[in-house]
């Protein structure tokens, strides 16, 4: 199977970056393409150096349940052209490298290797300790940032002496430390650069150019484009290991951003922009407002449309006029985490007890301003209450917001799997193998199925397709309520509109062309229906990846063996 690096020249390269993730996949889940954030902005910083990359990401790929080792082969015949290779790394894909570098061993042992990324900057001895048992002998671990060190490690021959770099090189091991940038370096870094913007190059720009969604859905133009307006994060969620990544908090200016927004819809025709890791980005409440006018006081709001994930002892504080503000500057969904409303659950996870009270302000305000709400939630949590998911689940239903009920997980290094929970009743299933089992992430999952439980998942499912068929789509300040407003758009509002930049209106036309005219395709944007995955679940052989096999064990119980082999014929 081909890996296609971006840019895809034949020239020797610096360093090729690689986002390897292949959990969807082994899932028999077509993964939706996606440009990596973190290798792009790497990859940008290192070109205004004078240093070449190139970057592999591996989403947008069929099913295979052997990908990472089509990768090793492809290493195999193509790593020469490479000084120094890097991947990123979390413990949803440690077990995916692992299976890699097994396969490709040979042309590896005399290259240079980097890993970093979530799971390096929270467990970086024993990712060191790993890579070292299993045979590598010139690597470095970069702990936290990755742009200075790289620079660094590609302007010198050895990796020893690099400041901040856990390096094992000569049979010795150098230990690090979370390496920053200062505000002002922040600042100073590059937009995204398109050229290494795998999204961009490999689907989004063909379909601009030609005109033509292919093979793809309308889901490729929504597709978002992920930007930070800050690092770090001020909070101590039990659950989540994103406070380790980086020392302190430093954030854009808010003209930067927009500066950004501005060159990617200009340059790249994007509009749709996700902002990630952004749930602090109120607690200076100006920077808010002073981002929004800046969209609006240039004509953006015309075209822009962007959700943020907040916080919501911060978004709850705000006034109606700052949502209705944001709703202006292109933001008509506001989202946040709730995880619970059951105040011992809130106690574990380390979430405001007031939780369920903020929902309801919140609620009330993105009313007031017209914008639609959506949630996060955490099931699964031993000694839960299925009273008070149920009476939350209800709540989210009447008043149509959509909940994305997300099963517990623990991951490496965080404080939740040390705070003594009683597991008697449930099994941790390593999320994609248990070749790392230290650095491996689990699904928490309960022995015995609860058919309540089950219940509750499907009402909250079908409460969110009925939500989400309610919403009409947004082009920039447009929205779509009906055949005879798409149709008025493409043909006159957004030909005519001055301030919609020409890629923009492009991608906008394709869009509108397939709301009126769609097409049947065999490959979309979606993941799978639960009628599909539960035909994988039910036919899936020794292969499977261990959360697979779970699930397969799991359902045989609930249904009898009998059953299970009759439903396992029927769709095989």
């Amino acid at each position: 199977m081909d890996f296609q690096p971006t840019p895809n020249t034949t020239e020797s390269t610096d360093i090729l970056l690689i986002n390897p993730d292949f959990s969807k996949n082994e899932m028999g889940v077509f993964s939706a393409p996606e440009n990596h954030l973190g290798l792009n902005r790497i990859a940008g910083y290192l070109k205004q150096k004078g240093k070449t990359s190139q970057i592999i990401d591996t989403t947008g790929r069929p099913e295979s349940t052997n990908g990472p080792e089509e990768l090793g082969d492809w290493l195999t015949d193509h790593a020469d052209g490479y000084r120094t290779i890097g991947f990123h790394v979390n413990s949803w894909n440690i077990n995916h490298i692992l299976r890699t570098l097994d396969k490709a061993r040979t042309v590896l042992k005399d290259k240079k290797l980097l890993f970093g990324g979530p799971l390096p900057s929270s467990e970086p001895l024993k990712l060191t300790e790993l890579l070292i048992e299993k045979g590598l002998t010139d690597f470095g671990v970069v702990q936290g940032l990755g742009e200075k060190i790289t620079d660094e490690i590609l302007s010198k021959n050895q990796l020893h002496g690099i400041d901040g770099l856990w390096a094992y090189e000569n049979g010795e091991l150098q230990k690090g430390h979370k390496v920053t940038l200062t505000s002002d370096e922040l600042e100073a870094l590059p937009f995204l650069d398109l050229e290494h913007n795998t999204f961009y190059q490999n689907y989004y720009k063909p379909v601009i150019e030609s005109e033509d969604l292919g093979v793809f859905d309308m889901g490729l133009i929504f597709a978002s484009q992920g930007l930070e307006v800050n690092r770090g994060c001020p909070f101590n969620c039990t659950y989540c290991s994103v406070p380790q990544y980086e020392e302190k908090l430093m954030t854009f200016s808010p003209k930067r951003v927009v500066d950004e927004l501005e060159y990617l819809a200009k340059e790249a025709g994007f509009f749709m922009f996700t902002f990630t890791n952004s749930n602090i980005m109120f607690l200076n409440e100006e920077w808010i407002r002073e981002f929004c006018r800046e969209v609006i006081g240039r004509g953006m709001d015309n075209y822009i449309n962007w959700t943020a994930y907040h916080h919501p002892s911060i978004i709850g504080k705000l006034d109606v006029s700052d949502y209705n503000l944001m709703r202006k500057a292109g933001s008509d969904t506001i989202v946040f985490g709730i995880q619970s409303f059951e105040e011992k659950i809130l106690k574990l996870f380390m979430r405001p007890l007031n939780t369920k009270k903020l929902t309801e302000i919140i609620r009330d305000k993105t009313r007031q301003a017209k914008q639609e709400l959506t949630v996060d939630y955490i099931t699964g949590v031993p000694g839960e209450d299925l009273d008070v998911i149920e009476q939350a689940f209800k709540y989210f239903s009447d008043n149509d917001i959509e909940c994305r009920n997300y099963q517990l997980k623990f991951y490496p290094n965080t404080k939740l799997p040390t705070m003594n929970l009683d597991l008697s009743d449930y099994d941790l299933i390593p999320i994609t193998g248990n070749l790392a089992p230290e650095l491996e992430a689990y699904a928490v999952v309960n022995k015995t199925p609860n058919p309540r439980s089950a219940e509750l998942d499907a009402f909250i499912r079908q409460s969110n397709a009925r939500v989400l068929k309610n919403r009409p789509p947004r082009l920039g300040k447009y929205v779509i309520d009906s055949e005879a407003t798409a149709r008025q758009l493409l043909e006159t509002e957004i030909p005519n509109n001055p301030n919609i930049p020409n890629k923009v209106k492009r991608a906008m036309t394709i869009a509108l062309k397939e709301m009126l005219q769609p097409k049947k395709r065999t490959q979309g944007m979606a993941n799978m229906d639960p009628a599909e995955m539960m035909r994988v679940v039910i036919t899936a052989g020794d292969d499977a990846p261990p959360v697979v096999k779970a699930m397969q064990e799991k359902l045989k119980k609930e249904i009898g063996a009998e059953k299970f082999e009759e439903m396992k014929k029927q769709y095989s």
